[in-house]
This record gives C-alpha cells, sequence and structure tokens, in this order.
C-alpha cells in the first residue's frame, strides 16, 4: 500500500518464471484519483497478463492491437503490457466510481461470469469466451487469433441457457437492463444498455 507515497500511478510487477516469456503472473497497482485507496490487481498466469492487455486494446488501442495482432507478442510483451497498463490507469482515474467510462474493463464479463459459474475454467479464461459474443465478426476474426496465440479458449463447450441464467436470474438486470460492452471495430467500443431478453438473443447469435 505504500505505492500511494510514491508518484507512480501504475506499478507491474512481472514474476519471472516460465509463461510467457517469463511474465507469468503481474502484478499491477493502480492508484487511484485522490491517491487512497490503492487498488491492486493480481493477473495470475501468463496467458491472463495478455488477457488484460487484449481486452483493454480491442477496446482502447487499434495500434498497438496490430502490433499484439500480427508481431511475435512475447518481443513486444513489455510495450503491450506497459501501454495496457497505462490505459487502465487512465480509465480508473476518469471514472473512479465507474460510473460510465471505466464500464469498458467489464469487457467480456457479462457473460464472463455465467460461464464462470457453469464451467471449471479460470476466471480468465471464461472472461476470454465472454468478449468473443459480443464484437462484431470483423472484430471477432480478428480477436480469437489473438485468444489463440495466448492459448485462451475460444469455444464455449457447455450450456449457453445455462451459463445466461447466472445473468437472466439478476432481478437488478432484469428490471433495469444490462450495461453491455460492444466493440464493433478495434480500438473502439460503446457502451449500450440492452434488456436480458436482447443481451441472451446477442450471445446465441454469436
Amino acid at each position: 500500500m505504500c505505492a500511494a507515497i510514491f508518484p507512480m500511478p501504475v506499478i507491474g510487477i512481472p514474476m519471472h518464471t516460465t509463461s510467457l516469456g517469463g511474465r507469468d503472473s503481474l502484478y499491477s497497482i493502480v492508484q487511484m484519483p485522490s491517491g487512497i485507496p490503492v487498488a491492486t490487481v493480481a493477473i495470475n498466469g501468463g496467458a491472463n497478463a495478455g488477457l488484460l492487455a487484449a481486452k483493454i486494446l480491442a477496446t482502447s488501442d487499434a495500434e498497438l492491437f496490430d502490433l499484439f495482432e500480427t508481431k511475435d507478442i512475447l518481443e513486444n510483451i513489455d510495450e503491450i503490457i506497459i501501454k495496457s497498463l497505462k490505459i487502465k490507469r487512465m480509465v480508473v482515474q476518469q471514472d473512479e466510481k465507474e460510473k460510465g467510462l471505466r464500464k469498458i474493463l467489464n469487457f467480456g464479463h457479462t457473460i464472463g461470469h455465467g460461464i464462470e459459474s457453469t464451467m471449471k475454467l479460470y476466471h480468465g479464461e471464461c472472461v476470454a469466451l465472454g468478449m468473443i459474443p459480443v464484437c462484431s465478426d470483423a472484430v471477432r476474426k480478428r480477436l480469437i487469433p489473438v485468444l489463440n496465440k495466448l492459448e485462451l479458449p475460444t469455444e464455449y463447450k457447455g450450456s449457453v441457457d445455462a451459463a445466461l441464467s447466472f445473468v437472466t436470474h439478476d432481478k437488478k438486470a432484469a428490471a433495469d437492463g444490462i450495461d453491455v460492452i460492444l466493440v464493433e471495430k478495434i480500438g473502439s467500443f460503446k457502451i449500450q444498455k440492452m434488456t436480458v431478453e436482447d443481451f441472451s438473443s446477442l450471445v446465441k447469435r454469436n
């Protein structure tokens, strides 16, 4: 927690092991606008560190996503992760209480949580699967090869209805609708309020 004392809004600490070029775990410390509290996020597993980058770049940085997509990930991993953390810092600083912009960090989580409740998969694997149906066809064609590079699943083999029941049984979601992060073009996003029924239809189509 001493990070709040120093002028270092984001600190990424790669833990040197064998996955993802030695960066098997990445700890990011994001300093909030007020300096306190400091949110510490542990991303365990090299694939999850890569997922954080893929998720943020898909919504916020088309140029760097292109590097992620077309170049060797290991050769560029420092630049990819550092820039991703800087984007995350900017998002958190601008929207500390998740009133708008910060919701982009939930990209893939809506149905991802449902998948997590029905399958024995890691959280990051479920989020990766959850990103796929909320993208346009064009984005999906680019995103899936990146997830494959990270050895993350791209095909859900469980019951879609069971996963969706996690969302449809949420009384607040049923009453107020769901804020869904849609990515129709790499490097951009939109937050769309959807009914549970419309969200279910979207997932089943894709």
